[in-house]
């Protein structure tokens, strides 16, 4: 076994679990003194600030906001929509035995009522288990259809403008005002067990016949045959907004378009009419994606005192850690903890929650970590959780990736025969300013049946934590340094 590689996991072990500040003559306790070590326990400052959420933070999930909200205490404000595809599944049908219904034979039935039934109609419903925000402050949603359709090969990201996509200038397509507490539900069916909370929106019945008399057409009939052939040529897709009404955020899970039609069948020669129901979805298994609008973020963006963390796409903390305080080629860094302290804010009737995981990465590789549905790997990205005892969010070991920075700098240096000097040091900052930068944001992770974490995704919940920090605040690193 080799005894240094031993000690230094040694030290990451009692840095962790020892408060005691006398560890100079801990290496001899431990060691014979021909191997004797000098270990240092010592901390150092970093400095933070709040940033913008950045672009390139590619949100790989398939739940959508919906709705609009205003922080009292800030005044600012988050407007939530989304833009979704609605894709059939692949072998689509339909009856084949729609060929009449009374005295009424294809394609006439469409524009025909039977009795004082419509023969056909279509509702787009949006299913939610959660919101933020009041219950009974109703909102309005407006439904648009895309004009153009949404390209697989593009990163469409949560600052996309929609405008792009349809006429926004055109009377919607449908709209409807609902609440949390959704009124178009009957208490009996709210309180059910397997209750599944929908917001309905009825759709011109003209969606409802175009969908049928394609299908039903033997020339059109293959506009059916994938989700892609579907949307190139009957719902490019829709654009769904809030246009009205202000304090509540929805969580949706699901879009779907449902087109409800009569039939006959003719089972034993015997017409029968009856019901059915042809669903097209949108879902993470097509294109969708959030738009995020914020306003009113100036002041915690220039807060010097502390730093903000705000959700969905609103604010970020960014950290500049001090690399050469912390690792130099006389010592090595054997254990690095960060402490992130909260401060109140004040209270209010809805106020965003604190984010239960705070993931730090390096700023250089958050784009591609969220590209790549990447898992935390505790060398360049850590995952902390809050602590409502203390008000913390404790990051135990960052040292693998104050390593992994200074090891990054010295290989570019020697591959550019340049030295660990002033100098040098310059010039890789220039080449890459992010280098000692990491970002604090939230996530959510997603666990195996046998509670083992799967992989990690943004957190766009309603959530804002304030974080001691910011150009008047340090934040304090604890460290222990060994030499051998």
């Amino acid at each position: 076994m080799n005894i240094k590689n031993t000690v230094c996991s040694l030290l990451a072990i009692l840095f962790l679990i020892s408060c005691d500040d006398n560890t100079s003559k801990l290496g001899t306790s431990l060691t014979p003194d021909d191997d004797a070590i000098t270990v240092i326990k010592d901390s150092c400052y970093a400095t933070s600030r709040t940033i913008p959420a950045s672009d390139s933070l590619i949100i790989m999930t398939s739940q959508c906001n919906l709705g609009q909200f205003t922080e009292q205490a800030s005044g600012s404000t988050l407007k939530a929509g989304y833009l979704t595809q609605l894709g059939c599944m692949e072998n689509f049908s339909l009856p084949d035995s729609v060929y009449g219904i009374g005295n009424h034979f294809f394609p006439q039935w469409f524009i025909d009522t039977i009795g004082d039934q419509k023969p056909y109609y279509a509702e787009l419903k949006l299913y939610y288990k959660s919101y933020f925000g009041d219950s009974t402050n109703t909102i309005k949603i407006e439904v648009f259809p895309l004009d153009k359709m949404l390209d697989g090969n593009t990163v469409y990201y949560p600052d996309t403008d929609p405008s792009l996509f349809c006429d926004l200038q055109q009377r919607p397509l449908a709209s409807v005002t609902v609440s949390g507490w959704n009124l178009q539900e009957y208490d009996s069916i709210r309180s059910s067990s397997n209750h599944y909370p929908t917001i309905t929106i009825p759709l011109p019945d003209s969606i409802a016949r175009n969908i049928l008399e394609s299908y039903y057409n033997p020339e059109t009939r293959h506009y059916f045959s994938d989700a892609t052939s579907f949307m190139e040529n009957i719902i490019k897709g829709l654009y769904i907004r809030c246009t009205q009404g202000d304090g509540t955020i929805f969580y949706i899970d699901r879009t779907i378009l449902d087109v409800n039609f009569k039939y006959i069948n003719y089972d034993d020669d015997e017409p029968k009419m009856e019901s059915l129901m042809a669903e097209f979805y949108g879902n993470k298994e097509v294109i969708q994606f959030n738009c995020f609008k914020w306003t009113g973020l100036e002041a915690q963006l220039a807060d010097n005192d502390f730093t903000w963390i705000r959700t969905p796409f609103g604010l970020l903390t960014e950290i500049t850690l001090p690399i050469d305080d912390m690792r130099d080629d006389q010592y090595v860094l054997n254990a690095a903890q960060l402490c992130l302290s909260t401060a109140n804010t004040p209270s209010s009737r809805f106020k965003p929650s604190y984010p239960s995981i705070l993931m730090l990465i390096r700023k250089d590789i958050m784009q591609s970590f969220f590209g790549k549905n990447s898992n935390i790997d505790n060398s360049q990205s850590y995952a902390a959780s809050y602590s409502s005892k203390y008000g913390t969010y404790t990051f135990d070991n960052i040292a693998a990736l104050v390593e992994k920075a200074y090891n990054d700098r010295l290989n570019w240096l020697e591959d550019n025969n340049m030295k660990l000097d002033d100098q040098g040091k310059q010039a890789y900052q220039v080449a890459y300013p992010d280098w000692n930068k990491v970002i604090l944001i939230p996530v959510t992770a997603k666990t195996s049946s046998t509670s083992t974490v799967i992989s990690y995704s943004l957190d766009i919940r309603m959530h804002q934590v304030k974080l001691l920090g910011g150009p008047n605040n340090k934040i304090k690193i604890k460290t222990i340094r060994s030499r051998f």
